[in-house]
């Protein structure tokens, strides 16, 4: 990756005011961490691939230097959990910086940073970027989720060379789901109030728009950068809203590009609808079932989903109508329909490979306007009744 984006995306963490949260570099990973952590102890997280890839060499290279790495081989998905996180990672005290070496392992290596208020230096080994800088993580606790705010320095070390990178049409895909996150966003502050974060808004919609007109690999890693520290510098307040991550949150985070793909389509189709029947002629939703859904699905309580929908609804009764809104976004809504075809097509020719089978996603998707502390246009979809057919 050239210096020029580098300075860019270091260039946007400063004009966002979250410049002390990352910094992005370009060049070699053990000149970073010798940086950060002379003559110091790191933590590197590994998934088996990775060590066995670059970890060896990796691990020579910082002892020679006078660096002692402690090593973590752990499985591609693992979760965050109270029970065993700590039994997962024994991390004992005077470690100075936790290296991640594979995107999924982003959650664990923030949440551990925060706890021992120390740096997390990330080293990208694929295009894919969603998730990498995040705000808070996903907490599993008797197997209900929550979330853990984390608050530590990120350190990512850019590839040299992204030819050959994989996870292309992926990327391509998490990019594309934005689409929905920033129309979501505008719907939340014209029912829900608060102040736009102008900057960090156009710069998604300014990542999205360069993803849509190149899929070439560059292009896409510092798309999705730019997401990332926009996000970061918002607190999520544009992707954890967002219907997309809603949906994530019921159906799991690891979905690969077919669903998500197969997400944007129906997301869009349902907005366009819902923006056109201005007479709505469905039903009006049953919120003691859907709490009752919501509660299996998160292995919660349906108290707390019914007291969220009575702050949705009393939302929108002191916002923004409901009708006003549907004009509002109504052209937005058809010509982002326009455009999904071409999203499909430029997946499959990144070789992404389409979902036949949605069906046990369906739940996830009635239900990701629902969620407390959220409040996105599928929440206006639900109060049309369009979704209580599914």
């Amino acid at each position: 990756m050239d210096e020029l984006a580098v300075n860019q995306l270091n260039t946007l963490a400063k004009t966002l005011k979250t410049d002390a949260r990352v910094k992005f570099y370009n060049g070699d990973l053990f000149n970073v961490v010798r940086a950060i952590a002379p003559h110091g102890r790191i933590a590197a997280l590994y998934t088996k691939e990775t060590f066995y890839s670059c970890g060896k060499a990796f691990t020579e290279r910082l002892k020679a230097a006078g660096i002692k790495p402690l090593n973590f081989i752990l499985p591609e998905n693992t979760a965050l959990n109270l029970e065993n996180v700590f039994d997962l990672i024994g991390v004992p005290d005077g470690v100075r910086a936790i290296v991640c070496f594979d995107r999924r392992l982003a959650d664990v290596s923030a949440y551990l940073a925060t706890i021992f208020k120390i740096p997390v230096v990330l080293a990208l080994k694929s295009v894919e970027t969603e998730g990498i800088l995040p705000s808070k993580v996903p907490f599993y606790m008797g197997g209900s989720l929550d979330f853990f705010p984390v608050n530590c320095a990120y350190h990512v070390v850019l590839p040299n060379d992204e030819n050959g990178l994989s996870g292309i049409s992926e990327q391509f895909i998490s990019i594309m789901s934005n689409i929905t996150a920033l129309t979501d966003y505008k719907v939340r502050l014209s029912v829900c109030g608060g102040k736009a974060a102008k900057i960090a808004y156009e710069a998604v919609k300014s990542a999205v728009l360069d993803g849509f007109a190149s899929q070439k690999p560059a292009t896409l890693l510092i798309s999705g950068l730019k997401i990332e520290v926009a996000n970061l510098a918002t607190g999520g307040a544009i992707g954890y809203n967002s219907a997309d991550y809603c949906f994530r949150r019921l159906a799991g985070f690891n979905l690969n590009g077919g669903v998500r793909l197969t997400l944007i389509k129906k997301l869009l189709t349902l907005y366009l609808l819902c923006a056109e029947e201005l007479n709505v002629p469905f039903k009006t939703p049953d919120y003691n079932a859907r709490a009752r859904e919501l509660a299996v699905l998160t292995k919660s309580d349906d108290g707390v989903f019914l007291q969220g929908f009575m702050r949705q609804i009393n939302r929108i009764k002191h916002g923004k109508g409901i009708e006003d809104l549907k004009k509002l976004f109504k052209k937005e809504f058809a010509v982002q329909n326009d455009a999904s075809l071409s999203i499909e097509e430029k997946y499959l020719a990144l070789g992404g490979v389409a979902e036949d089978d949605f069906t046990q996603y369906i739940k996830a998707l009635k239900h990701c306007g629902d969620l407390p502390n959220a409040f996105n246009f599928m929440t206006l979809v639900r109060e049309g009744g369009f979704t209580e057919y599914f």
